[in-house]
């Protein structure tokens, strides 16, 4: 029992692994081979799982590969999940701290914010590092 569950998890990180690789190459034909080929050798939970996982390792090692997996491909679900909770936490952080939605900032379909130059700087100073990475991509200057 023991050796399965190691040959099983050792299978999930080597495909875990070879997604990762496949997504730094940032080659759309290939991702979706990849994609492809997981969909039919598994389940599409299963599958979901792991495009879920090499997603996160993404999100978490290389965030511009991240973008661009993202970008390209807004149909992996661990991309929607973090992109919508990204946009709630920065509405919120808006809201929290007195600006007001449609009079200093508005939002779009897209999950792009639309702010006032002034309200970008003071949003990235209420930011710590970390959360205006995350931030700084759905954060436009609204023309006026």
């Amino acid at each position: 029992m023991y050796n399965q569950d190691l040959e099983q998890f050792q299978n999930l990180n080597a495909t875990v692994t070879l997604l990762v690789e496949a997504l730094k190459l940032q080659d759309k034909n290939l991702v979706q081979i990849c994609e492809k080929t997981l969909n039919n050798l598994v389940d599409s939970e299963e599958a979901t799982r792991i495009l879920n996982a090499a997603v996160s390792q993404l999100r978490n090692t290389y965030p511009e590969i991240y973008d661009w997996t993202a970008r390209n491909f807004p149909s992996f679900q661990l991309c929607k999940d973090l992109e919508e909770q990204i946009y709630m936490f920065a509405v919120q952080k808006l809201m929290n701290n007195g600006f007001i939605l449609g009079k200093d900032f508005s939002t779009n379909m897209n999950g792009t914010i639309l702010v006032r130059r002034d309200v970008k700087v003071s949003l990235m100073l209420l930011c710590v590092r970390s959360e205006w990475k995350l931030i700084k991509s759905i954060v436009e200057i609204a023309d006026s």
